[in-house]
């Protein structure tokens, strides 16, 4: 099965026809895909013997009507034309230099059912040498569909250029990779995290971790764990690397 048949299939099994009903006029979830994938190789460099670099990031610029009509369906969509990228980049052996994003944007010069797509090369964010070394320029930030600020506290095996254990990482995003891969969200220079090692998904107003078949396994309060629902002060390991999750409630 191809890649464009998995995105498809995802779908289809996660929204069973939401977003054919979503998408009445010509521009359909597929066309996006195609278009992505089209920007990639039109923009792929060769930067190494062995290493072509493709953007990460990706903006979908779309009529106003289909933006409308999107609506509460463009976040998810974005996750699966990231997860697509990403599927797509790994067949044709293209390398990110940070975490695959999209968004989708109103323009009012586009008529309906036709797109356009802006793209960069970006930086993401990584955990070395007892720091957080994030990107110069970022995606603007949009929080979840929760309550308080979710975020990371990182300590690695390393204390800090200012001698602290600890770093934050804010989650902005529906889904954050972790891991030791260049296209990770958050990228953690450890030996013992896999290249994508776990994510987090807001799902219904919580922060769900889900473990990416990791070689070492993912850890929660000392226990493996597959898939489970943060709660504030909840402990992750990674690796030699450990994650405490933070929210703070609003009343």
């Amino acid at each position: 099965m191809g890649v464009l048949q998995r995105f498809e299939h995802r779908l289809e099994g996660m929204y069973e026809g939401a977003f054919a009903r979503a998408f009445k006029s010509e521009l359909q979830p597929v066309e996006v895909a195609s278009a992505v994938q089209r920007e990639m190789d039109d923009r792929a460099a060769i930067v190494a013997q062995g290493r072509t670099l493709v953007p990460n990031d990706f903006v979908v610029e779309i009529s106003m009507a289909d933006y409308e009509r999107l609506g509460v369906y463009a976040d998810s969509l974005a996750i699966e034309l990231a997860t697509l990228a990403r599927e797509y980049a790994s067949e044709l052996g293209y390398s990110f230099v940070g975490p695959v994003r999209l968004r989708f944007e109103g323009a009012p010069d586009l008529s309906t059912g036709l797109l356009r797509i802006r793209s960069g090369v970006i930086r993401g964010a990584t955990v070395e040498d007892g720091e957080i070394r994030r990107p110069a320029t970022d995606l603007p930030s949009r929080p979840g569909n929760f309550d308080g600020t979710p975020r990371l506290l990182v300590s690695g095996p390393e204390p800090g250029p200012d001698g602290s254990m600890q770093r934050t990482f804010e989650l902005t995003a529906p889904l954050t990779i972790l891991g030791r891969g260049t296209d990770c969200d958050l990228r953690l220079v450890d030996p013992g995290v896999s290249r994508h090692h776990a994510e987090l998904r807001v799902e219904d107003g919580e922060v769900v971790l889900v473990d990416l078949g990791s070689t070492n396994g993912t850890f929660v309060n000392g226990q493996p764990i597959r898939r489970v629902a943060l709660t504030d002060g909840t402990r992750v390991t990674l690796g030699r690397t450990t994650l405490v999750f933070r929210r703070d409630s609003i009343y």
